[in-house]
């Protein structure tokens, strides 16, 4: 890595962007890192919080001028929220600046992916699917796959807890999927720990992962815990949309609700099934706060985009191009997240 390196995280002061920086500041220690974002006291409050190499800068996502200014700055981008990605990517193009970004919306995902020619004629890196889902959801589906040969059903389900550090952002984008969701739906055969009803979400995109695993059906969902909310959520959401700021102001009675009954409110579980015949391959990981698992994804994709021998692969690259689950593991291990396999015939 050049000893000139600047990473700009746009919305680095968020709940997932805090972790980010965190991580890349550690484990790169001839980085210069820029959080940047609309609120400028918030960017310059994280960065003072540290004690050399981080500063700050404002930034509009909605402004080509803005995001001119600021982005010739760094040598690659981190862009830690959905709105104004497909600017941010042109912009990126424009200046020869490579960019990691943690869009989770398929229509997003595939308006990047018709710049993957333009990112490759200007030798630019564009890095989607990062973070938990899209992100380790994919890298877990390439496992089971790959352990259950012929494989023609690939599921994945997302399960959060009900309270946790959840960032404004990640929770309009799940309250909008469950809105569009309308009701839970039942799987067959059930999943442990998630039981039968799941509200369908995108997690990845479907066609894609499709064409990726030579698989017939690919299926995500998202669940809650406790498992009894699930079926709740798509019949709240109207109400929470309408006063976004209830959930949030809840959140202190319910962490003290989930304390007395001994319950997990801030846990993540993902599961990965494939499924052909009567035989199944399964992945679990299970671990605690969303943000930060998010975070430090974003960051090992950064981590290593940046030491690729010859510099990997230009244009709209995905998550799997850059990093596989053996490499991320560790560093989710060290979060206290735990991985393990299930493959039996049912």
């Amino acid at each position: 890595m050049p000893e000139d390196t600047a990473i700009l995280v746009v919305g680095g002061y968020g709940a997932v962007g805090r972790h980010i920086v965190a991580r890349l500041h550690a484990s790169l220690p001839r980085a210069r890192i820029i959080v940047a974002g609309r609120a400028l006291d918030k960017a310059q409050a994280l960065a003072d919080t540290f004690a050399s190499r981080v500063s700050a800068r404002q930034i509009d996502l909605t402004s080509r001028a803005s995001i001119d200014a600021v982005f010739p700055l760094a040598s690659l981008v981190v862009l830690n929220t959905e709105a104004g990605t497909q600017m941010a990517a042109r912009a990126c193009i424009d200046h020869g600046i490579s960019m990691v970004t943690v869009a989770a919306s398929v229509p997003v995902l595939r308006a990047l992916e018709a710049l993957s020619a333009q990112a490759r004629a200007a030798q630019v890196t564009l890095v989607t699917e990062v973070g938990l889902g899209p992100g380790l959801t994919n890298l877990m589906l390439h496992e089971v796959v790959r352990q259950l040969p012929g494989a023609t059903v690939a599921e994945v389900i997302v399960q959060l807890g009900l309270i946790g550090e959840h960032g404004a952002e990640a929770m309009d984008w799940t309250l909008a999927r469950s809105l569009e969701a309308r009701s839970a739906v039942r799987i067959d055969p059930a999943l442990p720990a998630i039981g039968r009803h799941v509200i369908a979400v995108d997690f990845v995109d479907p066609d894609k992962m499709k064409r990726e695993l030579h698989v017939d059906t690919v299926f995500s969902a998202l669940a809650l815990s406790p498992k009894w909310s699930t079926r709740l959520l798509p019949v709240l959401a109207p109400v929470l949309a309408r006063f976004p700021t209830l959930l949030s102001v809840s959140q202190p009675v319910l962490t003290g609700v989930f304390a007395a009954l001994r319950l997990t409110g801030d846990s993540v579980r993902l599961i990965a099934r494939a499924r052909s015949g009567q035989h199944s391959a399964l992945m679990r990981m299970n671990g605690r706060n969303q943000s930060q698992v998010t975070g430090v994804v974003a960051a090992k994709v950064v981590e290593r985009l940046l030491t690729l021998d010859g510099g990997g692969k230009t244009g709209v690259v995905g998550i799997a191009d850059i990093v596989n689950l053996a490499q991320l593991r560790p560093s989710l291990e060290e979060l206290g997240c735990r991985f393990s396999t299930d493959d039996r015939p049912r």
